[in-house]
Formats: structure tokens, sequence, C-alpha cells
């Protein structure tokens, strides 16, 4: 069996796991407020904070994936959503909004389980009715 999970983030929710991030790890924060964010599929995700400081002036503060992912993980963690250890996480744009693909088993092949034999040998005679 293979699963496929997403979870679609408001724009609020990634600046918010962006800057909660940052500061956790005491990385350089922008000064001002967040007037927007774009998302950018180059050779993956970028995320764009257009910051407004109180002069006036209008910074670009550039995202790689790798951090952006790193946040809402965190903030996943942080609210208590259940994430599985084993798997993969990625980030992806679905009608514009920023999701966390978290696949399990995708990777492996499929295990083959034989067909289902009785005590005298005969397939099909190891079944049993379900009361379903």
């Amino acid at each position: 069996m293979k699963e496929l999970r997403c979870l679609v983030f408001t724009d609020q929710e990634v600046i918010k796991a962006v800057l909660d991030r940052r500061r956790r790890m005491r990385e350089p924060l922008p000064v001002g407020t967040v007037e927007s964010i774009t998302h950018r599929n180059a050779d993956g995700i970028e995320t764009v904070l257009k910051v407004v400081d109180d002069d006036g002036g209008v910074h670009d503060l550039t995202l790689p994936e790798a951090e952006v992912a790193a946040a809402m993980v965190a903030y996943c963690m942080g609210r208590r959503i259940p994430l599985p250890v084993a798997s993969d996480k990625t980030l992806n744009l679905i009608n514009g909004g920023l999701t966390l693909m978290i696949t399990m088993n995708f990777n492996k092949a499929p295990r083959l389980v034989g067909a289902l034999t009785g005590t005298d040998g005969k397939p099909g005679a190891g079944r049993r009715k379900l009361g379903i």
C-alpha cells in the first residue's frame, strides 16, 4: 500500500512558520513588515518575502526550499499534526498554495503474497468466509 498526504498552507501560516524557525535558529530576520509572499517554481520551490521597512524601503528575502520545508515540518510538529518519520516530504505548489506532500512506501517494491492454500494443498481452501 502506498500513502500520499497533502497539507496546503495559507500565506499567513507560511510566514509565521518561517519567521518562527528563523527566531529559533537565531538566523537574521528582516526588519519591517512582510507585505507579500510569492512562490517561484524554478529548480525547486523558492519562497520570496517582500518586506517593507519603517522608512518605506522594500526588500526581498528569498528562501530556499529546504529552509521552508523545515519550517513547515516544525510548524506541523508545534501544532501536533502527526507526520510519519519514515516518509518523504516535499514542497509543491497546488493552485498557488504551498503544499507539503508526504509520501510513504512509494520507493519500496510491492510485496507479493502467494495464493492461499488450505491444509489439503488446494488453492483457496484456506479462505474463510467473513461475516461482513
